[in-house]
């Protein structure tokens, strides 16, 4: 009797795409006849099991850090005291660099003050709810009763501070995304230092502004080099008691002059912390539409 030959491919899907083949045949002595049949038996086509899609980690933070840090100073002859504000999720490898904003303190006070006035909670809950992260750099000017031409703490905060912060953090180094403002006499430097280092600052907010000295000239003078739209945004505010009223119109009056854009704004109060920290929402929502 003729011997049927059977060949049979076996599936083993032990791994995606991966098949072990087993052949089963018989074989006799006698030759096959036209009446032997040939059966082949395909194995079952294998789908391959997808490759997992990575999961994205998604970060859950809802409240960001303040770290303070001593940095050399050869100018101070002395460390410069600094808290640096990182977002919730903060990253060192994040998929654009981060826009900063330097917060400058004024008279009798210390970068703690921000703190004081609220500031973190409302970036926190502005970041969280969908606003472009941001850094806040908040220099302590130590000697803050020194004369403002005698002290070597503008020069810190352009040559020292600012390297500094771009070396160990992933910020943007363009105007656009830099910032500065402060309160009082810290206004007073932010307005400052956006004037004399023309390039580097795109918001400057003057809160309660203890203007320095001749500054307002400055405006002039920059004003021969540059047209209105080349200077930065500014947002000026005082209470309506505030003592250095004449002092904080005469800003805005010198933009005005010079066709500079300008947010003013006067409301209830005076010049201190209730004032500022009645106020201290807005200013930030102000800063975080320069990065929109």
């Amino acid at each position: 009797m003729p011997v049927l030959a059977v060949f049979v491919l076996l599936a083993n899907a032990c791994e995606p795409g991966s098949l072990t083949a087993g052949i089963l045949y018989g074989k006799s002595e006698t030759p096959l006849t036209p009446t032997a049949k040939l059966e082949y038996f395909s194995a079952p086509t294998v789908t391959p099991n997808p490759t997992p899609t990575p999961e994205v980690e998604v970060c859950t933070e809802t409240s960001g850090q303040v770290k303070r840090f001593d940095i050399p100073s050869s100018l101070l002859k002395e460390p410069l005291t600094v808290s640096v504000y990182t977002p919730p999720c903060f990253s060192l490898t994040p998929e654009k660099p981060y826009p900063v904003l330097y917060l400058l303190h004024g008279q009798g006070q210390d970068d703690t003050i921000w703190d004081n006035l609220g500031v973190f909670p409302i970036v926190d809950q502005a970041i969280t709810a969908g606003q472009q992260p941001f850094l806040i750099v908040m220099p302590y000017e130590v000697w803050n009763f020194d004369d403002i031409d005698k002290t070597p703490f503008p020069d810190a905060v352009i040559e020292e501070l600012i390297p500094w912060v771009e070396q160990h953090y992933p910020v943007c180094v363009e105007r656009e995304c830099r910032a500065i403002g402060g309160v009082s006499r810290g206004a007073g430097w932010a307005v400052r230092l956006a004037l004399t280092n023309f390039d580097l600052f795109s918001s400057v907010g003057a809160h309660s502004v203890g203007l320095m000295a001749g500054d307002w000239r400055r405006v002039y003078k920059l004003r021969e080099s540059y047209p209105p739209e080349a200077f930065p945004r500014f947002y000026i505010d005082r209470g309506e008691t505030d003592f250095l009223a004449k002092d904080i119109d005469l800003l805005r009056d010198t933009l005005k002059d010079n066709g500079i854009a300008y947010e003013y704004h006067v409301s209830r109060g005076d010049h201190g912390t209730a004032y500022w920290r009645a106020h201290i929402a807005e200013y930030m929502q102000w800063y975080m539409q320069g990065w929109q």
